[in-house]
């Protein structure tokens, strides 16, 4: 009996993770599972963790006035093509309807003679974005209460560490354990949605946010992508604020350490209004001329909008400003020196247009869910209240079919005593330590910004120590198992980007090679595929179809 092992949880649909995906992916699960059991997980606490209740909650929405079709074309463009195209057609088709249900949750979003207050958004042409009022704290509170209603489970501080695999290959839910306490649980389901974000190495304003999902589906047998792209931005040593876009749409301008303007040079059609990637990727250029240090100059912003940039809907970055007070005004509208920072992988689990994995009972959502390969300010949330959706009917349908999960004790032990040998002896958990040597690594310009062959390669050789060294630690406690788990699925996530930036032997998005510096759309309109083989990753490639919008050469 699975009880005498551990604390059992029994549940139909088992949604790991619960920011804007899995929270979508719990009341869609309820919706289309009436009577079913649906449990919400997350390793912290439900509503108030993930990116999305960290941010202002920016989303894009097509609303019945928009043209379909041109916003499909738009971030498929956007995308350069590294996109599942009928999948983004289903979510953008998704997203009024799903704004029309936030409204009945609660959720207040400013309107102007009866229609919802939008913006153009950077990078895109037509698609707009709005958001709620609160923000995304608001936001991911009032989601957890709808589902709360209407009878989902959650459970909160269960970290996993493993996803359950019958017999037959089928998932058949996770264990994993107290992240308070340490003790070893145990859910089962007969279908599991990963809805956690993408893999991040704490780098960023949510430092927390470490995204292990897509490698607990790669351990179990799915297939990754778009590990050679990452999420490139501005960055700033002194602030961090949300509204680069907005900030250029007021006026401010990149400029180089002779005062030019350069966007203009590198982006004709979009300059300083270019995705982010686009403008981290002009600072490399200007870095390689020796025009740095590089400035976002904010003091060209009329001084009647400065104040809405001094205030902020996201407690933690309202609370920063009140406590810089004067200096924040002027490191803000001085001249602050910005630089291209990559903050986390868009490595994510390859599914079909209906959210399923190659791993039969696997599911996945939210930004573990490879959709595309950049999602641009607001399409990062709106592609996870659709993908949280549809993988929630997904699961919903497989229940209907699924038998009840058999799910063998043999392994169950094993996993518990791999858990509990993590505790005991060998060297005492450094993972500060352990963690430092990784981002030394990751962010390394010639590996994270503009790539070359021999970087990478130095890369592999320098983090296979940093994996040996891995291996000799041993959790003093929970939390420590916690962060030594998660800085395990950095390193494993490390050599996929390595390995994958290798393969792709053109520069595309953020995908900058500076030995194969243009874009080849002949030979690499093709998914960089990953799927552990025999312990190691496995890559290859397949052409990405392009049926909605095919791209003309």
């Amino acid at each position: 009996m699975l009880e005498t092992i551990g604390k059992l949880i029994e549940t139909d649909v088992l949604i790991i993770g619960a920011g804007a995906g899995g929270l979508w992916a719990a009341l869609s699960a309820r919706r289309h599972l009436p009577g079913g059991r649906v449990s919400l997980l997350d390793a912290r606490m439900v509503g108030r963790t993930g990116h999305t209740a960290f941010s202002n909650a920016w989303m894009v929405v097509v609303t019945p006035d928009d043209d379909l079709d041109a916003c499909v074309h738009d971030i498929i463009e956007g995308n350069e093509w590294i996109a599942e195209q009928e999948l983004i057609r289903e979510v953008l088709s998704l997203s009024y309807p799903q704004l029309l249900e936030m409204e009945k949750m609660g959720l207040d979003f400013p309107k102007e003679n009866g229609k919802f207050v939008r913006r153009p958004t950077r990078g895109l042409k037509v698609t707009q974005v709005l958001k709620p009022v609160g923000g995304g704290l608001e936001y991911c509170w009032k989601l957890r209460k709808a589902a709360e209603q209407q009878g989902v489970e959650i459970v909160e501080r269960i970290f996993i560490t493993d996803l359950l695999k019958a017999e037959d290959g089928t998932v058949r839910g996770a264990a994993g354990i107290d992240a308070r306490s340490g003790e070893f649980v145990i859910l089962r389901a007969k279908a599991t949605i990963i809805a956690t974000n993408s893999v991040t190495f704490r780098a960023g304003f949510v430092r927390d946010l470490t995204g292990t999902g897509p490698i607990l589906a790669y351990r179990a047998g799915a297939v990754v992508t778009n590990a050679e792209f990452g999420y490139l931005r501005p960055g700033n040593p002194k602030f961090y604020f949300e509204g680069i876009t907005f900030a250029i749409q007021d006026g401010a301008k990149f400029i180089n350490a002779r005062g030019e303007a350069f966007m203009k040079e590198y982006e004709p059609e979009w300059a300083d209004w270019a995705d982010v990637q686009l403008i981290s990727k002009a600072m490399v250029m200007e870095k390689k001329a020796g025009k740095t240090p590089i400035y976002l100059d904010m003091s060209l912003i009329p001084e009647e909008k400065r104040s809405d940039y001094l205030h902020s809907a996201v407690a933690w970055m309202d609370f920063f400003y009140k406590k810089l007070g004067e200096r924040a005004r002027i490191d803000m509208f001085g001249r602050s020196e910005y630089y291209p920072l990559f903050q986390m992988t868009k490595m994510g689990v390859k599914t079909d247009k209906e959210c399923r994995s190659h791993v039969p009972g696997l599911f996945v959502a939210g930004l573990a869910q490879a959709s595309c390969a950049t999602h641009f300010a607001g399409f990062h949330i709106g592609a996870c209240n659709g993908t949280g959706w549809i993988a929630g009917r997904s699961a919903a349908a497989h229940v209907k079919q699924a038998g009840e999960p058999q799910i063998s004790q043999a392994l169950v032990r094993a996993l518990k005593q791999n858990v509990q040998g993590s505790f005991a002896g060998g060297v005492e958990a450094g993972d500060d330590d352990l963690l430092l040597d990784l981002q030394k690594l990751i962010f390394r310009y010639d590996v994270s910004i503009l790539k070359t062959e021999a970087a990478l390669g130095s890369a592999l050789d320098q983090l296979q120590a940093i994996k040996e060294k891995c291996q000799g630690f041993k959790a003093p406690h929970a939390h420590s198992f916690v962060r030594l788990r998660e800085t395990e699925c950095m390193i494993d996530t490390a050599e996929m980007i390595f390995k994958a930036s290798k393969m792709r032997r053109e520069s595309r998005l953020s995908h900058m090679r500076e030995d194969f510096p243009n874009r080849d759309d002949e030979n690499w309109l093709q998914w960089v595929l990953i799927k552990e083989k025999e312990g190691q990753p496995y890559l290859w490639t397949e052409p990405i179809a392009t049926p909605i919008h095919p791209l003309k050469t």
